[in-house]
């Protein structure tokens, strides 16, 4: 693969881009691990009941919880370049607002965790020129959002 065909086009029109669907795998493994405790409190001789009880609370309580946090952090995610300005919402409960002017911004990189490697999305990680920082994590495609801005910004600095 030739290094023309890994970087991304940048394109003329709006980039956008929402929450990718990694956002539900903690409330995932949560669960997985729950059930796994639940079964083997019930398999042991004498059963342990306890336990058993614990695991069950948890997967009727927190495991829906966690589901419906990672549901409102899905709806509300949201980042993009329209007209030369960056927009981002995210954040449940406290929803968090950011617009930078693409020429505000020094660097957007693309930071992404061993899960999100493997299945895709990422985090967009922001530095304005102030030397203020942003990361907005569990986006679907973080590329083409920091492609589109590290490259207004070469041209303009080319021209």
């Amino acid at each position: 693969m030739s290094e023309i065909e890994t970087i991304p086009k940048n394109p003329d029109g709006p980039v956008l881009t929402g929450a990718h669907w990694t956002i539900y795998l903690p409330t995932l493994a949560v669960a997985v691990t729950w059930v796994a405790v639940y079964f083997w409190a019930e398999w042991q001789e004498p059963p342990l009941l306890a336990i058993r009880s614990i695991a069950l609370a948890i997967e009727s309580v927190v495991v829906p919880l966690l589901l419906l946090h990672a549901l409102a952090r899905a709806r509300v995610l949201r980042a993009g370049i329209d007209g030369g300005a960056f927009q981002a919402e995210w954040g449940f409960p406290v929803r968090r607002r950011l617009k930078l002017g693409i020429a505000d911004v020094v660097l957007a990189q693309v930071r992404r965790s061993h899960a999100q490697r493997f299945f895709g999305g990422g985090a967009l990680a922001l530095i304005e020129r102030s030397g203020k920082r942003h990361l907005i994590a569990d986006l679907a495609r973080p590329e083409d959002i920091a492609a589109a801005i590290n490259e207004t910004n070469r041209r303009k600095d080319a021209a």
